[in-house]
This record gives structure tokens, C-alpha cells and sequence, in this order.
């Protein structure tokens, strides 16, 4: 098949974005069995430019429109026109910080010159454009965002300003979303949950919608000998607010009860854009990294990694991550969402709070067997079920149902 892929994120393995990781998996797998072009945005790294090179090297067709990183004055100035777009629109943030008149003209420009078999389209940001595609269009929802949000946090944490502008992007999202959806003629889901609330939102659609837990890159196991007695880590990228609260509540208040339970206990908390809260965690056991070259790298060192989320929807790339290293992982149920349901028990360590979690992590760092065989477990799940191959097949098993269908999309 010819497949165009529209990403909102260049997808590469050296990304600290776990959506671009997961596109990277999808494309990928891909790929390796189809004529696979790639319109996408650019220039949020300086890598990757290199990046680029790598991906057309692999018999990609990598089109781009390049967008660097704002500082200074050029980041207060893009922040005010978002603003002020917000207030005269009607469409969420986000949406709005994706959209380019360079990308419409470049998809313009690609399905007036190419014939497809197939649109394939990464995050509902991207799905507010214009798609002149004659044949099936399928979106990867990442992340469906309900109209009201089930966490009594929000309503706490903000001030009444911040509740009525977080109520109000709700219902952008809510309106949106349901607009949005019906553009295309499956939609795929990561998790039951996802898949259920847009079944609710949109019941009419409930027939389009496909549950496909992603897969990662299966890397080499980590060596015992390599990891760090007593240290446990955490990874996210902080751009995610799911991954700022996860990052809050473990130092904030896991880590005082690890530090009861195992003395001389350190965190390690990785990930690029840590916020002022974030940052403000470290201190003598604590370490906040940042941004760093190979998370890979860092994950090794961990005797346990901690996905202590209480937030959020999708699935959780960097879990993934660290059980395909054979890292044994200490999660929430949350967390643990979108994993393959084979009817046994998931290779994971779950508790729903923070008493519950420090206690599993301290029994994990006093045994080495146990820490060994919950890793093995998890790696052995990983490699069975997601794997980039496994994720692509059950992808393509997807595009199959769509072969009969026309669909003209605007």
C-alpha cells in the first residue's frame, strides 16, 4: 500500500516525546511492508535535522515544515497570539498551536501530485485540516479528552480564574472532538477506556473506533550488574501535565515514605521541560535531570522505575519502555492502562496510593530475585504483544476492513 502518514511530531528514537515514540513505532513497523511517505512538523530539536536524514535513509519519503522552538521575546510574543486567538476562537489551544498554513499547503501539494491508498493521521491536533483524500482516512486519538474531568484536583489546585478557562477548553475539546471524528472512517484508540468514551460522546461512531495497544522497540536487556542499588526512577516528558502531577506526588509524598522504608533511597527524575515545581523537588536524594541525550542510558541504571500516575488517558510509552529492558515497574492503575489483555496477571507492580506504591518499591529494592523475575516477566509481555511488528500487523488488520471504502474527505 501507499500510505501517507501526518504526524504532529517528528517521529525518531531519540525523542523525548512519547508520542513521537509511538509514531516513530507505527511508522516503522510500517514501513518495513509498505511505500510509506511522512508529512510532519520540524525543528523542535536540533537533532532533528540529523533525524530527518536517518528516517529518508530508510526509504522514507520525509516531507517537513521546519518550526523551531521560540525563546526570548519571540516565545512571549507566539504565547500572546495564542491567546488572543483562544479568545476569538472557538477551537482548543492546542489545536490552534498546531495549525500552519505551510502544512495545508504541503498536504495540498502532496495529494494533488501523488496517488494514495491510505491517509493516516497521528493526534487530533493534526485532524483540523483539510484532507482532499479520495479513499479511507484513519486517526490515532492519543488521547481523548473528556468534556468534564472525573479528577477533583483540577477543581482544587486552581484558582476560579483557572477553573473557568479549564472548564471552558473542556468544552472545546468536547465540541471538537465529536466534530472532528466524524471526518474520518476509523478511528484508532490505544486503550479500552478511550475507546469507550468516545463510544459514549459519539455513540454513532461507535463502529469506526479500533482498540490497538501500540508497541515499542524491543532493545537489548539491561544488565543486573549495571544498575544502581537503592535507586528508583521516573520519566516523562513535562510538557504532559499528567507527568508533572505523577512527578509532584512522588516527591512530594512517596518519597517520605520510601525514605522510612529504605534508607539511603535516591530518585532520579528524567525528562525534558521540568516545570519550577519540578525542579524545585531536588535536593539531596532527589535528582532532576532534565533533558537528557539517551533516556535509555538512564533507565538502566534503575533498580526500579515508577509510573505513578493518577492522570491522564492513553497509554504510557516510557512503561513500556522500561518493562522491554526487563526493568521491573511500579505503577497505578492508570498507569497500567492500554497493556494487551491476555486474561492473566499484568508483569507489573500496581497500587493506587502512595503508601501502597512506597511499599512495593521497597520490597522490590530488598530483593534482587524479585526485582529479576517481575523484569523477566515484563520483558517476555513486551516482546509478545507490544512489539513494533505486533502493533503494525494489528494496524494493518485495521486498513484491511477499509479496503472496499471510498471516502471523500474536506
Amino acid at each position: 500500500m501507499r500510505i501517507l502518514m501526518v504526524t504532529s511530531m517528528l517521529p525518531y528514537p531519540e525523542s523525548m516525546s512519547g508520542g513521537a515514540l509511538v509514531m516513530y513505532g507505527q511508522l516503522t513497523g510500517l514501513a518495513a511492508r509498505h511505500d510509506v511517505t511522512l508529512a510532519t512538523f520540524a525543528g523542535a530539536d536540533p537533532a532533528e535535522e540529523k533525524a530527518i536524514d536517518g528516517l529518508r535513509a530508510s526509504g522514507i519519503d520525509v516531507h517537513y515544515v521546519w518550526r523551531s522552538w521560540p525563546v526570548g521575546i519571540d516565545r512571549w510574543r507566539l504565547r500572546l497570539r495564542d491567546a488572543i486567538g483562544w479568545l476569538q476562537g472557538g477551537c482548543p489551544l492546542r489545536t490552534m498551536q498546531f495549525y500552519d498554513p505551510r502544512m495545508q499547503h504541503l498536504l495540498d501539494r502532496l495529494l494533488n501530485e501523488q496517488r494514495f491508498d491510505l491517509l493516516q493521521v497521528e493526534d487530533n491536533a493534526m485532524a483540523n485540516y483539510g484532507y482532499r483524500m479520495q479513499g479511507p482516512i484513519v486517526l490515532t486519538e492519543h488521547e481523548v479528552r473528556p468534556a468534564l474531568s472525573s479528577d477533583p484536583r483540577d477543581q482544587l489546585n486552581a484558582n476560579w480564574i483557572g477553573r473557568i478557562l479549564t472548564n471552558a477548553e473542556r468544552r472545546r475539546w468536547h465540541q471538537y472532538q465529536r466534530a472532528i471524528w466524524r471526518r474520518f472512517n476509523r478511528i484508532q484508540v490505544f486503550t479500552p477506556r478511550d475507546a469507550q468514551m468516545i463510544r459514549t460522546m459519539a455513540p454513532e461512531l461507535a463502529e469506526c473506533v479500533r482498540v490497538n495497544p501500540f508497541g515499542v522497540e524491543i532493545p537489548a536487556e539491561a544488565d543486573p550488574s549495571g544498575e544502581e542499588a537503592g535507586t528508583i526512577m521516573f520519566v516523562g516528558g513535562f510538557g504532559h501535565p499528567p507527568n508533572v502531577d505523577a512527578a509532584l506526588w512522588l516527591g512530594s509524598e512517596i518519597m517520605p515514605r520510601l525514605r522510612a522504608y529504605w534508607p539511603g533511597v535516591r530518585l532520579i527524575i528524567v525528562g525534558s521541560h521540568p516545570t519550577k515545581a519540578v525542579e524545585a523537588l531536588a535536593c539531596d536524594d532527589i535528582t532532576v535531570t532534565g533533558r537528557v541525550p539517551a533516556v535509555e542510558a538512564f533507565l538502566r541504571r534503575a533498580a526500579v522505575v515508577l509510573a505513578p500516575l493518577r492522570t491522564g488517558g492513553g497509554m504510557r510509552v516510557k512503561v513500556l519502555q522500561a518493562m522491554a529492558l526487563g526493568k521491573p515497574v511500579v505503577t497505578t492503575p492508570i498507569g497500567a492502562e492500554g497493556l494487551a489483555n491476555t486474561g492473566g496477571r499484568l508483569p507489573l507492580a500496581i497500587a493506587e496510593d502512595a503508601e501502597g506504591i512506597a511499599r512495593t518499591t521497597a520490597a522490590l529494592l530488598g530483593s534482587e530475585n524479585a526485582r529479576h523475575a517481575l523484569g523477566c516477566r515484563a520483558r517476555a509481555f513486551v516482546a509478545q504483544h507490544h512489539s513494533w511488528p505486533a502493533y503494525a500487523q494489528r494496524l494493518e488488520a485495521i486498513y484491511a476492513e477499509l479496503q472496499p471504502v471510498s471516502a471523500n474527505a474536506t
